[in-house]
C-alpha cells in the first residue's frame, strides 16, 4: 500500500469535512412550506370547514379537502384559485358534497409563490379565502453554510493534488489554510442561524406581495417592530325577520383612515367569528364569508322577534386578537314562535355539577368568585371521541354579568363582559400521556388535527377569570359525529373573597 506522509495530517481534516457536510443543518428562514390552512366558512345554509393542504411544490397541486357537518345540505361546489396578481383563465375544480357528512376533496394547480385567492361557489354565493403560497427560500446564514462547505470540500482536493505533486510540502498549507476557513465560516453559520431572528412574515405580518414571498429577507422598507394596525369599524346591513331567512351584510373600515379592512388573517381557523346571541339566550357562532375586500355576508334564519346582540373576533395582519360588538345590534320584527332552546344548566351559589336535558353532556365548575380563576368542565360522555373544531377541543363563550330575567338579547348587547375561551387541555385516548396539554399538537409538520380525528374528550375544561360578580351566560361548544354541541350555562359568580388583615 502506498504511503503519502505529505497529506497525512489532512486526513483529519478531510472527515471533518464529510462529516459536517452530512449533518442536518439548521433552517433560519421560516417553516419549511407552511402548514395546512384550515378556514370556517357559513357558505349559505351550510358551514363548511375548508382545508387547503400545504403545497410542497411549486409548480404543483394544491389539494383541498371540505368538511361538512351534519344536517349539511348535498350539492355540487365549484373551486377556483387564482393569483392576486393575474388575470384571466384560473384553474378550476368541482367538488360534490354528499349527504354523509365526512371530507370531500378537490385539486387545484398553483404556479408561482405569492397571494393567491380561492373562490368557492355554491351556485348563488361565492366566499373569496386570500392565502399565501409559499416557495423555500434559503436564508443568508445558510448561503454561508453551503458555500463554506463547497469551498472547503474544492480547497480539500486542491490541498491533496497540491500536496501529492508538488516538490514542497509547504505549497499545501495555503489551500488547507483556506479549506479551514471555510470550515470555519460554515460551522459559525450553522451554530448562529439558530438563534438569529426570521424576517417580518409576509401574510402574517407584513401584506404578502410577489416580492417578499419569494424572498422575505429582502429589505425593502426599515425594520419595524409594532406592526398594530388601528382597531376595526363593525357596520351591519340588511333587515332580518323573524322565522325569514336572508342574508346580512357586514362592512369591516379601518377606525382610522375609514378604508376598507381587507387585512385578516385565519385565526382559530377562520377569518371572522360572528357571535349572535338571540332574546331568548340562543348563540350562533357563525363564519361570515369573504365576498370583496372589506365585505362579509351571512345567510341567516332568525326563529324570533326580538333584539339580537352581535359582536366580531377577527385579527388584522401584524395585529392582536379584536372583539368588535355592533354598537347597536339587530332588532328583528316578526311574529314571536316558542323559543326551541334547551333549559340552561345553571351553577354557581353552592351548585357546582349539572347535566344537560339531553343527559350526555355533565358540566362542572370551581367555586366562582370574582378575581380568581374559575376553571368550567364539560364532560361529554365516558370515550374520547370528540372532534376538533376551529382547531380546538372545546370553545367556551362569555358574556355578563347580565340582569336575572331580562331578555337575553338585549342584556348580552349592553352587557361589559365579552369574552371567548379555548379549552385548556384535553384527556385524548390517542395520547393519554398528554392530559394537560394546551392546544392540540401538530399531526402534519406545523399542522394541527382536523375534523377527521375524532380522539379528544372526554373531559373539555376551561379556565376564565371573571372580573366581576353576577350572573354569566356562558356556551359550551364541543363537536361529536361532525355535530356542533352547544351547551347553555348561567354561572352564578360570587363577589371577591374578603382578604383576612
Amino acid at each position: 500500500m502506498p504511503h503519502f506522509p505529505k497529506y497525512r495530517a489532512l486526513v483529519p481534516f478531510a472527515c471533518l469535512v464529510f462529516l459536517l457536510a452530512a449533518s442536518p443543518v439548521a433552517h433560519a428562514d421560516s417553516p419549511s412550506s407552511g402548514g395546512d390552512v384550515t378556514v370556517a366558512q357559513t357558505l349559505g345554509d351550510r358551514e363548511l370547514t375548508v382545508v387547503l393542504r400545504r403545497v410542497t411544490s411549486v409548480p404543483g397541486p394544491l389539494h383541498l379537502d371540505f368538511i361538512t357537518h351534519a344536517g349539511t345540505a348535498p350539492g355540487r361546489l365549484t373551486v377556483v384559485a387564482r393569483a392576486t396578481t393575474e388575470s384571466g383563465p384560473a384553474p378550476s375544480a368541482t367538488v360534490d358534497l354528499g349527504v354523509e357528512p365526512r371530507a370531500y376533496s378537490a385539486v387545484v394547480d398553483v404556479d408561482r409563490p405569492g397571494p393567491w385567492e380561492l373562490a368557492l361557489s355554491d351556485g348563488t354565493r361565492t366566499a373569496r379565502i386570500p392565502f399565501v403560497v409559499p416557495v423555500q427560500v434559503i436564508s443568508p446564514p445558510e448561503r454561508l453554510v453551503y458555500g463554506g462547505f463547497l469551498a472547503a470540500g474544492v480547497l480539500l482536493l486542491v490541498s491533496v493534488v497540491t500536496a501529492t505533486r508538488a516538490r514542497r510540502a509547504a505549497w499545501a498549507v495555503l489551500p488547507a489554510g483556506g479549506m479551514v476557513a471555510g470550515l470555519a465560516v460554515a460551522v459559525t453559520a450553522a451554530v448562529l442561524s439558530a438563534s438569529l431572528p426570521l424576517p417580518p412574515q409576509p401574510g402574517t405580518q407584513l401584506d404578502p406581495t410577489v416580492a417578499n414571498v419569494t424572498d422575505p429577507y429582502v429589505l425593502t422598507q426599515p425594520m419595524t417592530g409594532d406592526y398594530s394596525r388601528p382597531p376595526v369599524v363593525l357596520t351591519v346591513d340588511g333587515a332580518l325577520t323573524a322565522g325569514h331567512a336572508a342574508d346580512l351584510g357586514l362592512t369591516l373600515t379601518d377606525g382610522s383612515t375609514g378604508l376598507p379592512v381587507d387585512d385578516l388573517i385565519v385565526h382559530d381557523s377562520a377569518l371572522v367569528h360572528l357571535l349572535l346571541v338571540g332574546p331568548d339566550g340562543e348563540l350562533w357562532h357563525e363564519h361570515p364569508i369573504r365576498t370583496s375586500p372589506g365585505h362579509y355576508a351571512l345567510h341567516v334564519t332568525p326563529p324570533a322577534s326580538g333584539h339580537y346582540a352581535l359582536s366580531a373576533e377577527l385579527v388584522r395582519r401584524g395585529g392582536g386578537v379584536q372583539l368588535v360588538r355592533a354598537a347597536a345590534g339587530l332588532d328583528v320584527p316578526g311574529a314571536s314562535v316558542p323559543p326551541a332552546v334547551p333549559d340552561p344548566v345553571r351553577l354557581g351559589a353552592g351548585e357546582l355539577t349539572g347535566v344537560t336535558a339531553a343527559g350526555d353532556i355533565a358540566v362542572t365548575t370551581t367555586t366562582p368568585a370574582a378575581g380568581e380563576p374559575t376553571t368550567v368542565t364539560a364532560r361529554a360522555g365516558d370515550t374520547g371521541d370528540l372532534q376538533p373544531w376551529l382547531g380546538m377541543a372545546g370553545h367556551l363563550i362569555v358574556a355578563g354579568p347580565l340582569p336575572p330575567a331580562a331578555p337575553v338579547g338585549a342584556a348580552a348587547q349592553a352587557a361589559p363582559v365579552w369574552a371567548h375561551v379555548h379549552a385548556m387541555g384535553s384527556t385524548s385516548t390517542m395520547d393519554p400521556s398528554r392530559p394537560g396539554m394546551a392546544g392540540l399538537p401538530p399531526v402534519n409538520g406545523d399542522s394541527a388535527p382536523d375534523e377527521t380525528v375524532a380522539a379528544y374528550g372526554p373531559d373539555v375544561p376551561f379556565t376564565y377569570t371573571f372580573p366581576v360578580p353576577g350572573e354569566y351566560r356562558l356556551w359550551i361548544q364541543v363537536e361529536r359525529r361532525y355535530a356542533v354541541l352547544t351547551v347553555p350555562v348561567v354561572l352564578d359568580v360570587a363577589p371577591a373573597p374578603q382578604e383576612t388583615p
